[in-house]
């Protein structure tokens, strides 16, 4: 299993390169100069040519943003760099406080998949076990939740899971979350202690890949076209793969349980 990501289609060259969503496997490589700032490129060939002829394969599997649990800190984990804004939001301001969408309104709007952890594992198993084989040798898949979705459906009920009132982006536009939480540090600080939290999941957490991947103003969602093909058929709420991560991390105390 070769694990890929959106880069496969050149997103972050997009005001330069052919991007034409909804994202399908079929689409063809980006050119260069930018294709060879893209090294899933090199492993995906590397890995053909190495199977050519063996009696082993291999397939190229690309979500979205990974949405899931890890229980120590990792700087691209979209679930608990929200889990942590929002918890320090309801610490700051108080239950039923209203929080706005800390982007502009392109990126409130955009399309996006997400792609649920859990799910994500279940189609490396799927695919490893597939008969014939040469159903998925050699090619390439995206593995995401389910049909596009855009923050202004998703952002009030991930705030109201916190007991807070999600709403849209304010007058101001993009202000995003790294600086308005480490402006607030002592606060988690405080919170840490108050409630015997985890010590250092702030310090551990990516806020700048939060801010780099929700403030995305442009279309960026993927077909599940290829992989309903050959068979798996699973798909999700994006919101439920959002509350089994944050559930987790109620467990593991990294964010305070509801009061």
């Amino acid at each position: 299993m070769l694990l890929t990501a959106s880069q496969a289609y050149g997103i972050e060259f997009h005001n330069s390169v052919p991007f034409d969503p909804p994202l399908r496997e079929d689409h063809p490589r980006i050119p260069e100069p930018y294709a060879s700032n893209i090294f899933y490129y090199a492993q995906h060939d590397i890995l053909a040519r190495a199977s050519a002829g063996k009696p082993w394969s291999f397939c190229e599997i690309r979500p979205d943003v990974i949405v899931g649990f890890v229980p120590r800190g990792n700087f691209m984990n979209m679930a608990q760099g929200l889990a942590i804004y929002f918890s320090l939001y309801r610490e700051a301001q108080g239950e039923g406080a209203e929080v706005r969408f800390p982007y502009g309104e392109e990126a409130w709007t955009a399309l996006h998949t997400d792609s649920s952890a859990d799910i994500l594992g279940r189609f490396h198993v799927f695919a490893s076990l597939v008969e014939p084989a040469e159903m998925v040798a050699g090619k390439a898949f995206n593995v995401v939740d389910g049909p596009a979705f855009a923050w202004r459906d998703l952002w009030p009920r991930l705030a109201a899971y916190f007991g807070l009132v999600g709403t849209g982006p304010g007058l101001g536009g993009q202000v995003g979350v790294q600086d308005w939480v480490r402006a607030k540090k002592s606060v988690w600080e405080t919170l840490e202690a108050k409630t015997g939290l985890k010590a250092g999941a702030l310090d551990a957490t990516g806020f700048d890949f939060v801010d780099a991947v929700m403030g995305i103003p442009i279309r960026r969602d993927f077909d599940s076209t290829a992989r309903k093909a050959v068979g798996f058929m699973e798909e999700r709420d994006p919101f439920e793969g959002y509350k089994l991560a944050f559930d987790e991390m109620r467990i593991a105390g990294i964010i305070p349980r509801m009061s």
